[in-house]
């Protein structure tokens, strides 16, 4: 294969990381609502609260995954629970979804489901969930969100953060 071609098939297979883009967030949902995000996220750590927030927003859309660990935040397994139970249930996380639905704004959240924090490494995160969500206010049905992040930079939360 030309050189040419091996760069074309690792920008197209993303080097690594999710994108090939550095920090990213990527996610797709299917059941009552289907569709997908691939955007840039940011990640904050609450020391004093223990808790790790991603945020990942594309026009309409977010993505929200809160971690729970139960002392410092580190590579593991983190069960997904509804997010009312999350910070009592440590380790645990929890995951949310807002788009704009035919008519109106829709905002799942989990119910259930596994989040893998695979590495936190040099103030970055990188890891991977699926997430059964059902609808929060309006009787939209439930959703499979399935989505991974990579070399999220992880900043301090400072006066962001819950007490």
């Amino acid at each position: 294969m030309p050189p040419r071609g091996i760069l074309l098939l690792l920008a197209l297979t993303g080097c690594g990381s999710v994108g090939g883009l550095g920090p990213r967030f990527e996610a797709a949902w299917t059941g009552s609502e289907r569709g997908r995000i691939r955007a840039t996220a940011t990640a904050m750590w609450c020391q004093d609260a223990r808790i790790a927030q991603l945020t990942a927003t594309k026009a309409d859309t977010g993505v929200a995954v809160l971690l729970h660990p139960s002392d410092s935040l580190k590579a593991g397994h983190y069960p997904i629970v509804e997010p009312a139970k999350a910070r009592a249930s440590a380790p645990a996380s929890a995951v949310a979804l807002r788009l704009l639905g035919s008519s109106t704004v829709v905002g799942y959240q989990s119910e259930s489901g596994t989040l893998t924090l695979e590495r936190v490494a040099d103030g970055r995160v990188w890891g991977r969930f699926e997430s059964q969500a059902k609808a929060a206010s309006v009787p939209a049905g439930t959703i499979t969100l399935i989505g991974r992040f990579s070399a999220i930079p992880l900043a301090p939360g400072g006066g962001s953060c819950p007490s």
